[in-house]
């Protein structure tokens, strides 16, 4: 019994820890993307919306897309329905939204609604454009 334990931990162990390392806290998120010089990510959504959970299951569930965001990115993800989640983005009015930040807080690109992989990668590439010529790169 103990070696079948055993096994499907093994097995299991890489589907567990596969995806995207979230961020909670927006302070937080700001501090580690100030520190690292990444582009933040911020996935605003709300309990109630059926597109956020697809969006979170497929999108943002792609193996690549994982890689893209854990390497390149700070993913903060946002409940809307939250006081954290008013203060900050109580102006956004469509979930999901999907907004790229430098680490400085400026806006490099929106995407609002539920978006395909593909779609979302082209959002990803226009805010890494954006952001390398911010920076003069």
């Amino acid at each position: 019994m103990r070696r079948l334990f055993l096994l499907l931990l093994l097995l299991l162990s890489p589907l567990m820890a596969s995806g995207i390392k979230w961020y909670t806290d927006i302070p937080k998120a700001q501090a580690a993307a100030q520190k690292s010089k990444k582009i933040i990510f911020v996935f605003v959504e709300a309990a109630h919306c059926p597109y956020c959970e697809e969006m979170l299951n497929d999108t943002l569930s792609d193996k690549d897309v994982i890689r893209n965001i854990n390497n390149d990115y700070i993913a903060l993800k946002v409940d809307l329905d939250t006081k954290e989640g008013q203060k900050y983005f109580g102006a956004t009015t469509v979930t999901p939204t999907s907004y790229f930040y430098t680490p400085n807080g400026k806006v490099l690109d929106t995407l609002e609604g539920l978006q395909s992989v593909e779609f979302f990668f082209w959002g990803m590439s226009k805010a890494e454009r954006l952001f390398k010529e911010m920076q003069g790169k």
